[in-house]
């Protein structure tokens, strides 16, 4: 709405009251739930800050444990035979950052059981780190070449180390076992 210019005073002035006035109730009005705004309201907020005692906490377990499907007690934990096939990206990646290596590419082959990993160095020497999914309990094996025409011997030697280093790191944090359809 826009005023006439030649309102007079009085109605500009009650046109500002009315809208001063409508954004204060707007601003009483209850505040919407924050459970389902996502919004919190400070450090009052009734919501926002519930601490539950131990009756409560036991119930909400007990609620949560009603929903999941399958075991509910099988918590992390390191690989059991030290390293995890789920790791190798992780582990490739972390060990060409040891040497100043970059990943170009790492692809898939062989019905999944071979990841072919190409590397480049910092002055474009190319890198490969073919890893191979073995039954437990070796879990993997891998071998590496370096430079043009494999002259890099000592270079790829190091990534495998390095790589197995990485392998076994990761293989120490707890994690899950792998998903049936995964």
């Amino acid at each position: 709405m826009s005023m006439h210019p030649q309102a007079s005073r009085t109605d500009r002035r009650l046109f500002a009251a009315g809208l001063l006035l409508a954004t204060v109730v707007a601003g009483c009005a209850a505040k919407p739930d924050p459970v389902t705004t996502n919004i919190s309201y400070g450090p009052d907020d009734r919501f926002a800050n519930r601490v539950l005692d131990r009756s409560e906490r036991g119930e909400v377990l007990r609620i949560m444990g009603e929903v999941v499907e399958g075991p509910a007690d099988d918590p992390a934990r390191p690989a059991p035979d030290g390293v995890r096939w789920s790791d190798v990206r992780l582990a490739a990646t972390r060990a060409c950052s040891r040497m100043d290596l970059a990943i170009r590419s790492m692809t898939l082959e062989e019905d999944g059981d071979l990841k072919r990993i190409e590397i480049l160095s910092v002055g474009d020497t190319p890198f490969e780190l073919l890893v191979r999914r073995e039954a437990p309990p070796t879990i993997y094996s891998a071998t590496a070449t370096g430079g043009f025409f494999g002259e890099r011997v000592e270079a790829a030697e190091r990534l495998l180390r390095e790589f197995e280093k990485a392998m076994r790191a990761y293989g120490a944090k707890p994690g899950w076992p792998p998903l049936t359809d995964d």
